[in-house]
């Protein structure tokens, strides 16, 4: 009964949940002799990975009133790869991940940020590939006003996507490249 509830949670789970968990990068605990068994990202078994937002206190500067976060890509209990989320008030003014979802290629990635008269929503997509991930679109959709008074808020709004060629490794990308 106990295997039974185990997997029918696994079916019933989303691949992406709203809590935040601690999370230890696992490989930097590892010893030599386990990079040889290193786990490895099969791109056929989306079920295979998952998601962790998890506090990367190693970015945190005196002067940062939160401890920065990491979204990581997790197979089994492994950190294969890290994107350092943008500092909310240094890097992006209200920064928020909005969503991370995967799709038939890989996943795709939804933030959002912005102040009072600039707005911006960023969707980065990723496929996987050579059991690695790369970042082959960035959709931007930016929206401001003229007249903040003018009681319609966001008058203006433009949408951009950008195909990334040759696609980037995820261990390249910088998040903040593209805000």
């Amino acid at each position: 009964m106990r295997y039974c509830a185990i997997i029918l949670f696994l079916f019933i789970a989303p691949p992406f949940a709203n809590t935040r968990e601690t999370f230890q990068n696992a490989s930097a605990t590892k010893g030599v002799d386990d990079k040889a068994a290193r786990t490895t990202l099969d791109c056929r078994k989306a079920n295979g990975y998952r998601f962790v937002v998890a506090e990367n206190p190693n970015r945190k500067k005196d002067s940062d009133p939160v401890v920065p976060e990491d979204l990581n890509v997790v197979v089994g209990d492994e950190v294969i790869s890290k994107i350092e989320l943008p500092k909310s008030d240094s890097e992006a003014k209200n920064f928020s991940l909005d969503s991370v979802e995967k799709t038939k290629v890989g996943f795709e990635i939804k933030i959002d940020w912005g102040g009072s008269l600039y707005h911006y929503e960023i969707q980065f997509n990723f496929r996987c590939k050579d059991s690695n991930f790369y970042l082959y679109r960035v959709k931007k959709i930016s929206f401001s006003t003229t007249n903040p008074d003018s009681g319609n808020f966001w008058d203006k709004k433009e949408s951009k996507v950008t195909t990334i060629r040759p696609n980037l490794p995820i261990d390249k990308f910088v998040m903040t490249d593209y805000l």
